[in-house]
């Protein structure tokens, strides 16, 4: 979508603050979403977990800044209501290069939503001068344009702030190669040539954790797999993976892993044997922790508490929970076999039936063939089972069909008794498919919700993820509402905008009804746990409720 070329605030705006709040943990408040109704400035003194913009997640930490346009949603659904606290500025701006001054909606300074700034304290104390002096509009005037002067100094800046994030980014790679060396944080600025306090913040954004926090956790990752492949005493695991005191080494692996790390030991090399989607009888760890999950539905693999060492990165870098995984290492796709023989795992889950790369696999680590098509309850069952996680399985399944039965219930009045829906998208050039049982499809479908019509149900029967239709019978997979998925593709949005323009479209009775909704598959076309349960939220918002 374009977006019209950000105006110079200084000459052609003028803003006026509306209100200005101070949410944090003492304040009792039970609303997950908020609506700027104007724009809107989020200042983050403290917190921790993902703020979601637009169906858009962002990673939430002390100096978080994110300034957003009108009409913008805010989910706080995944923020830690245990440790927040931010400063929510409404104001609104008026545009004065019309004959008629009239309210500007769009975005300030850029198509940014998040702004890095170093240093945030500045910022943070303009904040909090704001928030003190309600009783004084004069001087919160004064405040708010000292506030936007900040941003507008980092939208000047930020090609250089690019280049400091660059550098960072490589003392990350080196961290990955040098983590058994005593390193400081001082250190890791210095090979980046970037000041400390920044080096911090810039690290800290890019990661979603401090840069010694991030250090240790490397550490012991490496210690996982040096506890399960040798019997190696504690004293000199430490010390191979950067620990020089053992004692510390307990404790910080208890404190992060969950258990000592003899009892970790054991567990790991306990086996049991399970059966796979593709009839393999398979030994693998009662427990295991080094994972790589390869599939288009790795976002189910956050339910459980274990972050996968490898998997797709391409796209897991499009998904919502792309800061949720920071250490996830790319196995590319289709499977790189000598990139996953360097993580060195310890069960690998492959959402594939083919049978050669299996074999290739299955010499590098224990690895399990997992059906991504079947059905969200039974996928999530199994890895539990996998994973030895069932009652963590069980818990999630429970809380989830509560809230999805929620969310239908909120709908009834909004749909027809027995309303269907199908799903289309063009995809791989001009080849236009429908969606059966895999992607955005399998969150429309359920007793209270939408139904399928007769072709796609026997589609989804046959547990079919989607099947490639020619133009002229779209008709006859049509439901009474139609969800148009569009890719990054170019050739397939072309061919998307061409459909939308066609009298075939256009003769459809849902879009003559306007009950048509345009997608982004890039966000919504997954069936994983994670994205299932943003669309929880996203559903109503989509169809107008």
């Amino acid at each position: 979508m374009d977006h019209k070329k950000p105006i110079s605030y200084e000459t052609a705006l003028l803003f006026h603050l509306s209100d200005i709040d101070y949410f944090t943990r003492s304040v009792q408040w039970s609303c997950q979403q908020i609506l700027a109704k104007q724009h809107t400035l989020i200042i983050f003194t403290t917190g921790c977990g993902t703020l979601t913009i637009d169906d858009n997640p962002y990673v939430v930490a002390q100096g978080k800044i994110f300034l957003l346009p009108p009409d913008s949603v805010m989910d706080f659904s995944d923020i830690d209501k245990h440790h927040y606290s931010f400063y929510k500025i409404s104001f609104t701006t008026i545009q004065l290069q019309q004959q008629v001054p009239s309210t500007y909606k769009e975005s300030l300074f850029s198509n940014l939503i998040e702004y890095p700034i170093y240093p945030y304290a500045r910022l943070i104390r303009l904040a909090e001068e704001l928030y003190k002096t309600h009783l004084n509009p004069i001087k919160q005037q004064s405040l708010l344009y000292e506030c936007l002067s900040v941003l507008f100094d980092y939208q000047l800046q930020k090609d250089h702030t690019f280049d400091a994030s660059k550098a960072v980014e490589q003392t990350i790679e080196y961290l990955h190669e040098h983590f058994q060396m005593p390193l400081t944080v001082k250190q890791l600025a210095s090979l980046a040539h970037v000041a400390q306090w920044q080096y911090s913040t810039i690290f800290q954004t890019l990661t979603g954790k401090k840069p010694l926090d991030y250090l240790t956790e490397l550490r012991l990752e490496h210690a996982q797999v040096l506890l399960q492949q040798t019997n190696e005493p504690l004293k000199d695991i430490a010390q191979l993976v950067g620990f020089n005191d053992e004692y510390y080494f307990n404790r910080r692996f208890k404190q992060i892993i969950g258990i000592p790390p003899k009892q970790f030991a054991r567990k790991q090399k306990q086996k049991v044997v399970v059966q796979d989607w593709t009839g393999h009888e398979v030994e693998i760890p009662s427990s295991p922790s080094r994972v790589i999950y390869h599939g288009e539905t790795f976002g189910d693999m956050l339910i459980f508490d274990i972050q996968p060492i490898g998997g797709d990165k391409t796209a897991i870098n499009k998904s919502f929970y792309r800061n949720r995984v920071p250490l996830v290492q790319d196995v590319n796709f289709p499977i790189d076999f000598e990139k996953s023989s360097e993580l060195n795992p310890d069960l690998i889950i492959f959402t594939n039936a083919d049978e050669q790369q299996y074999r290739v696999l299955s010499e590098i680590a224990p690895t399990v063939t997992h059906n991504s098509w079947d059905t969200l309850e039974k996928r999530i069952a199994l890895l539990g089972q996998w994973l030895g996680k069932e009652q963590v399985a069980q818990d999630w399944l429970y809380r989830f069909k509560e809230k999805e039965v929620m969310m239908w219930q909120q709908l009834q009045t909004t749909l027809a008794p027995g309303e269907t829906a199908s799903v289309f998208i063009f995809d791989r050039g001009k080849r236009l498919f429908v969606m059966g049982c895999t992607g955005l499809s399998t969150a429309l479908y359920h007793p209270y919700g939408f139904q399928p019509n007769h072709l796609i149900k026997n589609l989804i029967q046959s547990g079919e993820g989607y099947e490639e239709i020619p133009l002229n019978l779209m008709p006859a997979y049509a439901g009474d509402r139609i969800f148009l998925l569009f890719s990054d593709n170019l050739e397939s949005r072309l061919a998307t905008e061409a459909l939308i323009n066609s009298s075939l479209w256009k003769s459809l009775p849902a879009v003559k009804k306007g009950n048509f909704y345009l997608v982004d598959a890039r966000k919504w076309n997954y069936s994983d746990a994670y994205t299932r349960e943003k669309l929880l939220g996203a559903l109503p918002r989509l169809i107008g409720y």
